[in-house]
């Protein structure tokens, strides 16, 4: 009996120990990841916290875009004692609504985040609220958020940050995020059995950012931004921009645009679009000058031949193209310098109608520059019908951007060269050296000597005589031409007689140019009744105190004698 009481125990131990083997084999190998998954879901919690960015200068150096140091808090509401006293003291702290601190306190039992973008100030406040209220499951972890200090100045060209993301969802702040870096990090916080903090492990948080510098000079801006908004209060358009850029170097200075938004803020926008960059728009007359040029370099023009503009009409394989005024007889240097589009027309059915489109082409129109996301490439189809190279002379079947037509321009002003177009002037590393420069580069030679030389006069006179003379500035020269076409009209399937494009395209001063201007607005309003919308009425009138005071700014001397003691008054007042 003792004998079959022993292995009667002991096989009831080996059984035992049998099943308890199997049951650690099974819980070691089969069911690992089912127990590991609930131990990291009773001890583990997940946060995504914002990384720093790297900071976006100007030109010179001012902050445009910078990761400001912040803080993120937190509870675990099932351990907290007092619910109602922290519910107050923290929406006396935090300016929350009590209400809501309240509702989260009682409704929610574990981890869940309160507030982000605390003031990085509060925290010798908070850490002294837990330990005062002996409540240690209010949590503080170090965070961050993008600061733009300038608001909406530039806002349109800098872009933004994603708030949830961290990453950059417009304009440069987006075309940047490979460098800048930011985005969200996991955070893993261990809690022992009461849910308290124990460590935070895994913080992935060590990316290398670098900070960007844009060619942007925000004292230039600012003053593009004021003249624009001039524009906007006298005109009320749908759209208007305004860019200074260096001819030489490509370098863009200014891009003043409307509708314009504050980043900071930016999801109170609807639209966040860069007109400059990412928008096209047919350019009228600022397309005569060259025309011109490919006639002086095909030998089809004399500068002092007159002809005859026709009393303003045309037709063109039986189409119809008027003037803005009924012109008679011109010289080619009248009909840039007034504008006559049946002038135009005739010089550009002398030419080659493929070389008129490969002018086209080699001054960068039809086609990206790749400088900023989302960016417009225009509308510039070939035909060759010559009805279609009226049109093509005049502006009126093809686009651009404002940045494409600045491009064009600084061909005129830095002695026929196609420059490729800058916004970003290098990155550089924490300690603020530069890790990477990126130069000027000089496309190719669009515009001959010959041209060039002869087309700078004529620009000036627009100005000084011509269709531009509402913009003529008491102290320095400037060279361009004005442009109005005629927009499509859905609602009546044909170019409307009241809806406009206007423009100026320049540079100053004319001998020596320093900077390339362009002037943009979408269906500016008419001043008064019966009022005719031209570029010269509208995007030229702001020339002369953004000229006047960018020389200023950038202490130049005036290459013009002042006409008057008045003019200087009023340019200082």
């Amino acid at each position: 009996m003792n004998e079959f009481r022993t292995y009667f125990v002991l096989g009831v131990f080996t059984l035992a120990f049998f099943l308890a083997f199997g049951r650690i084999l099974q819980v070691q190998i089969f069911e690992r990841e089912q127990f590991q998954k609930y131990i990291e879901n009773q001890y583990y919690q997940i946060q995504e916290v914002l990384l720093p960015r790297g900071t976006i200068f100007d030109r010179n150096g001012k902050f445009t875009a910078i990761s400001v140091p912040t803080l993120s808090v937190y509870v675990i509401p099932k351990y907290i004692k007092d619910k109602e006293n922290v519910a107050k003291q923290l929406s006396l702290l935090l300016k929350i609504p009590y209400e809501n601190l309240r509702k989260v306190l009682y409704e929610r039992k574990n981890y869940t985040v309160i507030a982000t973008n605390v003031d990085k100030s509060l925290k010798p406040q908070l850490e002294k609220l837990r330990s005062d209220l002996k409540e240690w499951n209010i949590g503080i972890i170090d965070s961050s958020m993008r600061f733009y200090p300038f608001g909406s100045t530039a806002g349109s060209t800098i872009g933004c940050v994603s708030k949830k993301t961290g990453k950059g969802l417009e304009g440069m702040e987006y075309a940047l995020d490979d460098y800048l870096g930011g985005g969200v990090a996991k955070l893993r916080f261990l809690k022992d059995a009461r849910g308290n903090l124990v460590a935070i492990e895994n913080a992935d948080i060590t990316k290398k950012t670098y900070n960007a510098v844009l060619t942007i000079d925000m004292n230039v801006q600012y003053i593009a931004e004021e003249a624009l908004m001039e524009l906007v209060q006298e005109r009320n358009p749908l759209e208007a921009a305004v860019l200074i850029m260096n001819p030489y170097t490509g370098e863009i200075l200014a891009a003043a645009t409307y509708p314009n938004y504050d980043p900071n803020h930016y999801e109170s926008y609807k639209i966040r679009r860069n007109i400059i960059f990412q928008n096209a728009y047919e350019v009228g007359s600022v397309a005569k000058p060259i025309i011109l040029a490919e006639a002086i370099d095909e030998k089809k023009v004399d500068l002092n031949e007159i002809i005859d503009c026709q009393n303003g009409a045309i037709y063109v394989d039986g189409v119809r193209i008027k003037d803005h005024k009924r012109f008679g007889l011109l010289t080619p240097v009248q009909i840039i310098q007034h504008s006559s589009n049946v002038g135009a027309i005739k010089i550009a059915l002398r030419l080659d109608p493929k070389s008129v489109y490969k002018k086209f082409r080699d001054l960068g129109f039809g086609q990206k520059t790749g400088i900023f996301p989302g960016e417009a490439s225009g509308f510039l189809r070939e035909d060759y019908r010559p009805v279609n190279i009226a049109y093509a002379a005049i502006g009126q079947n093809w686009t651009a951007t404002p940045l494409q037509v600045a491009v064009a321009y600084s061909a005129f002003a830095n002695g026929g060269y196609l420059v490729k177009p800058m916004i970003l002037k290098g990155l550089t590393d924490d300690t603020g050296n530069y890790v990477k420069i990126f130069q000027p580069q000089v496309v190719k030679k669009v515009l001959s000597d010959e041209s060039v030389k002869k087309i700078k006069p004529i620009l000036k006179l627009v100005v000084e005589d011509g269709t531009a003379k509402s913009g003529k500035s008491d102290f320095f020269t400037i060279g361009g031409k004005t442009g109005t076409a005629q927009k499509y009209d859905p609602a009546i399937k044909a170019l409307s007689n009241s809806k406009w494009y206007t423009w100026f395209a320049g540079f100053f001063p004319v001998e020596k140019p320093l900077f390339t201007v362009v002037v943009f607005a979408n269906e500016p309003k008419p001043k008064f009744p019966g009022e005719h919308i031209g570029g010269g009425g509208v995007s030229a009138t702001v020339l002369k105190n953004l000229v006047d005071r960018i020389m200023f700014y950038y202490k130049q001397k005036p290459d013009k004698v002042p006409t008057s003691d008045n003019s200087l008054s009023s340019v200082q007042r």
